[in-house]
């Protein structure tokens, strides 16, 4: 849907007049702290998008330059968290620059790990360690070997690989003679040439039982137990923010949506929590709505339309209308990813060399400096996705 006036939410499929099935925009723009205060949702706007810069190499993911449904506001309290991925290369978690947001009322659990950062040395690095402190539950950092208790052989055991990141919940520490084959394909239990060997018994995510040697090496971390279900381990967002300190890493357990991250290791570390009224929003666009969540504190400015009410049986704004009506809740309460890009506040520049210089907004770089932006008159600001 274009914005120009020679077709924009033009319905070819009624016999109103073309007045009827045109945005009439406002000649003010208006901040959401100002439209919320002034007018009630939904409403049809457009926001100005010469006042958006983004970098070359990280481009806008929506198309602002299209019409918005503003459909519904809420207040709610969030976390704010960065997504913790996992180096093939170094074999090492580390935290990465994308940032998310955990709504208290998020459909989702999680599992609080015994460290505050992904860089904390806080690890236990070996098996027998995790025996020694009483650990019921625990992630790899590293991989591990287990082997499968198999009721049907009770002998040997076959061996399984996990890659960083499995949880297992620990049954007890047990003591028997056993003997790793060749290879260290299988354990087995009753064989000759056989040593004294301590191990975990404990059941995977897949309650899989599995025994693992206390001599194993590597990375193991220990998975807090729920402060409010006793013999529980996952705990709900909402439970987080009221007793958790800050910073801490969690590992996501389940959720009524996976998270759409384009790297994902499960692993979030929990920056602090914060309230915030948002407006959940869709961009009215024929080929394929996108649903988007916008601070009211924001400094983006948007125009109305006017004869918003009239527009509502357009087919596009119908069709976003029942999206909103039908997945905007759950978008809401849905785990996000916070896009930052730079606002521009000024719209009068002192010098042409400055304009000059802000004029082709796809090849902007960012400023270079906190006096370079004050300069230039930017702030960052962010959008939910």
């Amino acid at each position: 849907m274009s914005t120009k006036k020679t077709n924009s939410y033009k319905n070819p499929r009624n016999s109103e007049s073309e007045d009827n099935t045109r945005a009439q925009w406002s000649t003010q723009s208006y901040t959401l702290e100002e439209l919320l205060g002034q007018f009630t949702l939904p409403q049809i706007a457009k926001c100005n998008p010469l006042s958006i810069l983004v970098k070359r190499e990280n481009p806008f993911p929506v198309n602002l330059t299209q019409p918005l449904l503003l459909f519904d506001s809420k207040t709610v309290r969030k976390l704010l968290a960065r997504n913790v991925v996992f180096d093939h290369a170094t074999q090492k978690y580390s935290e990465s620059d994308e940032t998310i947001i955990i709504p208290s009322d998020y459909e989702g659990m999680f599992l609080r790990l015994r460290s505050r950062t992904a860089k904390d040395q806080t690890t236990h690095k070996i098996i027998q360690s995790l025996a020694n402190h009483n650990i019921k539950a625990f992630m790899n950092m590293t991989r591990l070997t287990g082997f499968r208790v198999d009721p049907n052989n009770e002998k040997e055991y076959s061996k399984i690989e996990y890659i960083p990141g499995n949880v297992f919940l620990v049954a007890g520490l047990h003591m028997g003679t056993a003997k790793i084959m060749k290879d260290a394909k299988a354990l087995n239990i009753k064989a000759s040439s056989q040593q004294e060997v301590q191990y975990l018994r404990c059941r995977d995510e897949k309650n899989v039982e599995i025994v693992i040697p206390t001599f194993l090496q590597g990375e193991f971390i220990e998975v807090l137990p729920s402060p409010v279900q006793e013999g529980k381990y996952g705990v709900t967002s909402e439970h987080i923010i009221k007793a958790q300190n800050f910073p801490v890493v969690v590992r996501y357990l389940h959720g009524r949506y996976s998270p759409r991250l384009v790297s994902f290791s499960g692993l979030f570390t929990l920056l602090d929590s914060f309230e915030e009224t948002t407006v959940v929003g869709c961009v009215l666009d024929r080929y394929g709505f996108t649903l988007i969540e916008i601070p009211q504190s924001s400094p983006l400015t948007f125009q109305l339309a006017l004869n918003s009410r009239d527009l509502f049986g357009h087919p596009v704004v119908k069709k976003a209308l029942q999206l909103c009506q039908v997945k905007g809740a759950a978008f809401a309460r849905d785990l996000k990813f916070k896009f930052k890009f730079v606002q521009r506040v000024l719209t009068t520049w002192r010098h042409a060399s400055i304009n000059s210089r802000m004029s082709d907004t796809s090849n902007y770089s960012g400023p270079t400096s906190a006096n370079d932006s004050a300069r230039l008159g930017l702030t960052t600001t962010h959008i939910y996705l």
